[in-house]
């Protein structure tokens, strides 16, 4: 109830009560909810201490269900363009082997079927129009592929709820050109397995940042899992593909 209250009170701040009562009847009358309220909190702190949207996208790694998916899109409504692109990846195929991280999960933890999410964003009324899912198991020549055939805005906030290390890495790799000074990252599961800077996100982060000169700084923590950071300066990359 502590994110619920939270949410509700950033909400009202920011004016978009209205998609917080969307988001109470789709979360308990249908059953259609994210398995972490402290995210749907940090996607409205992010999307609070973002001013930057004009020619920026959103993008949120490992949608489950689409549930945060949907509701940032929901709740930004009034505050971004309407061309702002939210754009969603999943394997929609759950979790991907780990070696890394195996003494806490496994190849298919996590599971929400393509169709399935695809069903519940219609059905609550996301625009299509500024929402596009992308379907993989997240890898450097699968961001390659995509990056070949889809422009990929800069980054205006970035949801990384990808649990473990071996997908993160990726995906940091492929959102590193596209971080601009002011690019928000929400790491939705940073402090898990025991905040060990041997495992998953932060494990995947830390060496990112070491290796690449990539500076943030830590704009909020919630919960026992949520980080979110600030660029400061981009990392040291060629422009993407």
């Amino acid at each position: 109830m502590t994110a619920i209250a939270n949410l509700t009170g950033i909400a009202k701040r920011m004016g978009v009560a209205r998609p917080i009562k969307r988001w109470i009847q789709a979360n308990v009358e249908t059953g259609f909810h994210s398995l972490s309220p402290d995210l749907l909190v940090a996607v409205v702190r992010a999307l609070e201490e973002q001013t930057d949207f004009e020619g920026r996208a959103y993008y949120e790694f490992g949608v489950f269900r689409g549930y945060s998916l949907w509701f940032a899109e929901q709740i930004s409504r009034g505050r971004t363009p309407k061309d702002f692109q939210f754009h969603g990846f999943d394997s929609f195929q759950g979790l991907p082997e780990t070696r890394v991280d195996a003494r806490f999960f496994g190849r298919g933890d996590l599971t929400a079927g393509y169709n399935r999410v695809r069903d519940n964003l219609t059905r609550f009324g996301a625009d299509w129009s500024r929402i596009q899912l992308h379907k993989g198991f997240y890898s450097d020549p699968f961001f390659s592929e995509l990056s070949s055939r889809v422009t990929f805005d800069p980054v205006s906030i970035a949801v990384i709820d990808v649990v473990v290390y071996e997908s993160c890495v990726p995906v940091l790799n492929f959102l590193g050109p596209r971080l601009v000074p002011g690019s928000i990252l929400v790491f939705d599961d940073f402090n898990d397995m025991g905040r060990s800077d041997l495992h998953g996100e932060r494990r995947a982060f830390k060496e990112y940042t070491e290796r690449t000169g990539l500076e943030t700084e830590q704009i909020f923590e919630l919960g026992f899992e949520c980080v979110a950071f600030r660029v400061k300066t981009p990392p040291r990359l060629a422009s993407p593909a």
